[in-house]
């Protein structure tokens, strides 16, 4: 039906001049706010009200300091001290108005016949002070807290005991140990089989003459269930039977919450999904067995990255890196690292196959391809590494395997062709928060590989003990202040230094090590002040880092070192100490850093300084 002209209402112009008015004055206020410059109410004829009355508030009879706490963070006359308050008798409001809340504070700490009063003083012209009096009473005894649980279906809850949840029973009635034993209850209950487990509520009964409170709390359980089918959504290139090992549950197993939460985890952490979420149905099913949907987003499987690194001894470096996350469904990592520079060049292929053989074991392989010009020594060879790799515990991680290596050495213009054979194993640990930028935490890697074969036409063996650790340690709590400290102790047990080839002997010295001297440059020298190597190394250093402002950050740090012919450290070629600072601009990607480092008591053959230039933290 089409309305008529003549019915429609008819708005004349200036009929809602009121209106417009209020519109404009809104808009003339928001844009003074935003401008912070006039005073917009002025400027249209209007008195903005003045603070006629500035006040003090004194809070009398606390029963303790967590309720004068509280009250100051809640009650509106400490809240809005500071802007004051147009009148006595609108100051009297507000302190009127904070009595309830006082009272709600009291009880919550166990005050139940508390009782409590406000006045408002004026203490001269325009000044005033809110006092307010709290009767707190007895501090009421929790004599009794019971948890009622309820269930459906034959699985029977478990005996919850509300005092070793965290609830005050035989002390002081603090609401929050209360609420806090019930919601632990709830969430025992979901790791116990019960997973719509929930809080239905609670009754009181206090006692005002013995200053006592019973406490009933009422928890619906639901019903009873064990782990059922297992389906999963978004899985398109990632077997299921690949996904199906992380699982920290067996079908039939009674049902847990947590073990969700750590399947998800798991899923994450194989850096093939960009989210991972499992979930129980939202309704309870019928029976027993409780099926659960594990909803997964692929991300891409494969990466390139590149970076670039320079060191005042070594030049520039490039570095570029090929990746494929899932090569044949199950998560196999396929990687191939090429680097160049003026000192060493190497192109690596490696393959690695997580879950192999049994849960938290990788199976690792690699091939790599180096060509070293430095001053130590020349080299040109060839590695292949085949091992097992395993996770102990979140924080520690074991290894052993099997390499060899065909190499040409070239070492102060003596030439020889070394044919190796080791067995590498460590043991690794690492609690530190972040990779490329620990604030807290330690890592600790001890490794130790036994070689045997022929060097320079002569058998030879021996054995390299290496390492190494760092600590960090934040100075705040936004860790805008950081010490860092690291070490490092290695030794080759062989019956001389001419039995071990130059590729395998121990250095020190450089960006990674210490800073300040050459790659390689701690240590003996030679006739032409070439390092030589030796048989044992240790390393210190310490770095306090903090953050400037924004993104931008610095360092100083000091850093020694020796190395040593003996297997031993022996210092007869002294110890080189180095000192330094540098500067941090912490990217979305990690520190990028720019270290000026010098040596302290360096040689004639040390330069007089180094600069490095890199992403991530020294160590």
């Amino acid at each position: 039906m089409t309305t008529a002209a003549a019915d429609r209402p008819r708005f004349r112009r200036g009929q809602y001049w009121p209106a417009a008015w209020i519109c404009a004055i809104g808009l003339a206020l928001l844009l003074g706010a935003c401008s912070g410059k006039r005073d917009v109410l002025a400027d249209l004829g209007i008195e903005k009200p003045a603070t006629a009355v500035t006040y003090e508030v004194e809070l009398q009879g606390s029963p303790e300091p967590e309720v004068t706490d509280l009250a100051e963070q809640s009650l509106s006359s400490y809240r809005l001290r500071e802007d004051g308050a147009p009148s006595l008798a609108f100051l009297r409001r507000r302190a009127e108005a904070d009595v309830p809340v006082l009272l709600k504070i009291l009880r919550s700490r166990g005050y139940y016949s508390a009782s409590a009063e406000a006045s408002v003083e004026e203490t001269g012209p325009g000044m005033g002070k809110i006092v307010i009096t709290a009767d707190p009473g007895p501090a009421y005894t929790l004599v009794q807290h019971r948890l009622l649980i309820g269930h459906a279906g034959e699985m029977a809850p478990p005996v919850l005991d509300p005092a070793a949840l965290g609830s005050p029973v035989g002390g002081q009635a603090v609401a929050t140990g209360i609420a806090s034993a019930e919601v632990q209850a709830v969430t025992r209950l979901t790791g116990a089989g019960f997973p719509y487990a929930k809080f239905n509520g609670r009754q009181g009964l206090a006692d005002p003459e013995a200053a006592t409170l019973q406490v009933d709390s009422t928890i619906d359980a639901g019903a009873g269930y064990r782990f059922g089918d297992l389906r999963f959504e978004g899985a398109e290139t990632v077997e299921e039977d690949y996904l199906r090992t992380y699982l920290p549950w067996s079908p039939g197993d009674i049902y847990d919450n947590t073990k969700l939460r750590e399947y998800q985890r798991r899923l994450v952490a194989t850096g093939l999904f960009r989210g991972a979420t499992v979930r129980p149905p939202d309704q309870p099913p019928a029976g027993d067995r409780l099926p659960v949907t594990v909803a997964l987003e692929e991300g891409p499987p494969r990466s390139v990255t590149a970076g670039l690194r320079y060191d005042t001894d070594l030049g520039p470096t490039v570095r570029g890196t090929f990746e494929h996350r899932n090569l044949f469904g199950a998560n196999e990592q396929l990687r191939i690292e090429a680097e160049g520079g003026l000192v060493e060049q190497h192109l690596g292929v490696g393959l690695r196959k997580p879950q192999f053989l049994r849960p938290g074991q990788d199976l690792v392989t690699d091939v790599t391809v180096s060509r070293t010009v430095d001053d130590a020594f020349d080299a040109l060879g060839v590695t292949g590494f085949l091992g097992l790799e395993r996770e102990l515990t979140p924080e520690w991680r074991a290894g052993l395997g099997g390499l060899a290596e065909l190499s040409r050495i070239d070492d102060a213009g003596n030439k020889a062709t070394a044919t190796l054979l080791g067995v590498p194993a460590f043991l690794g640990y690492d609690g530190s928060d972040d990779l490329l930028n620990p604030t807290e935490g330690a890592r600790l890697r001890l490794e130790a590989t036994p070689f045997l074969g022929v060097f320079d036409g002569s058998d030879t063996e021996f054995l390299v003990l290496d390492a190494t650790g760092s600590i960090y340690q934040r100075l705040d709590g936004e860790a805008r202040f950081v010490v860092a400290a690291r070490g490092r102790m290695a030794s080759i047990l062989s019956p001389d230094l001419a039995s071990i080839p130059a590729t395998r002997r121990l250095y020190a010295g450089g960006g990674g090590s210490v800073r300040g001297y050459a790659e390689n440059f701690v240590g003996p020298l030679d006739g032409a002040n070439d390092p030589i190597g030796g048989r044992s190394a240790l390393e210190g250093g310490l770095e306090f880092r903090a953050r400037l402002f924004g993104d931008i950050g610095a360092a100083v740090f000091t850093e020694a070192g020796s190395v040593s012919e003996a297997m031993y450290p022996d210092f007869a070629e002294g110890v080189q100490v180095a000192a330094g600072f540098g500067l941090r601009y912490h990217s979305p990607a990690g520190p990028i850093r720019v270290d000026l480092a010098l040596p302290v008591n360096g040689r004639s053959a040390d330069d007089a300084f180094q600069v490095y230039f890199s992403i991530g933290q020294a160590f």
